[in-house]
């Protein structure tokens, strides 16, 4: 992962590669025919590494598992963070097979959260809400990472006050709630 998100991956060769895992090069054909199922093993080992870590342990309170999966999220990023930017933006963040294992570890994470919440995946505005949360989450992980300029037991706050935030409020519109129409400011 080391060289995968500290190196032009275009630039990168099997050599490269082979000679910084020391083992031959012909080894590391054996096991990825091409460069690319090589980037790709890599990814899809950081990604199930971070869903691993992030499961909750069964029989604690609601609160106390969003908490727990979050710390232990901001704790795996925090230890890789060369892995985690190079799944969220390497050089082949695009290609099929790394967008796959990013939007299989997303709906992992929403059937979780649905699931916890005795709350079918297929409720359109609960699944897009929670899709719409990891977004976020992602993208103030990265970031955090990139500035490192906010304390991370605030940032942990900040991500489980604002899931908190968007769970209320789609709860609150499916039980009839309707927020005021917006005051006109300029006024």
């Amino acid at each position: 992962m080391r060289l995968i998100a500290t190196r032009d991956w275009d630039a990168l060769t099997m050599s490269d590669i082979a000679e910084s895992a020391s083992v031959s090069k012909p080894l590391l054909y054996h096991y990825f025919s091409t460069k690319a199922d090589l980037y790709i093993a890599a990814i899809d080992s950081a990604a199930g590494e971070l869903r691993r870590v992030t499961r909750p342990d069964a029989g604690i309170g609601a609160a106390e598992e969003l908490r727990s999966s979050l710390q232990a999220h901001l704790d795996w990023i925090d230890g890789h963070d060369l892995a985690y930017r190079a799944v969220m933006q390497g050089g082949m963040s695009g290609e099929p097979g790394v967008r796959r294992i990013v939007e299989q570890s997303r709906a992992e994470v929403v059937d979780r959260i649905t699931t916890r919440l005795s709350r079918s995946s297929a409720d359109p505005a609960l699944r897009i809400t929670i899709r719409g949360w990891i977004g976020f989450l992602e993208g103030a992980c990265l970031d955090w990472l990139a500035t490192k300029d906010l304390p991370k037991a605030d940032l942990l706050r900040l991500l489980e006050d604002s899931f908190t935030a968007v769970l209320t409020s789609t709860t609150r519109r499916r039980s009839g709630y309707a927020p005021a129409p917006a005051r006109n400011r300029s006024s």
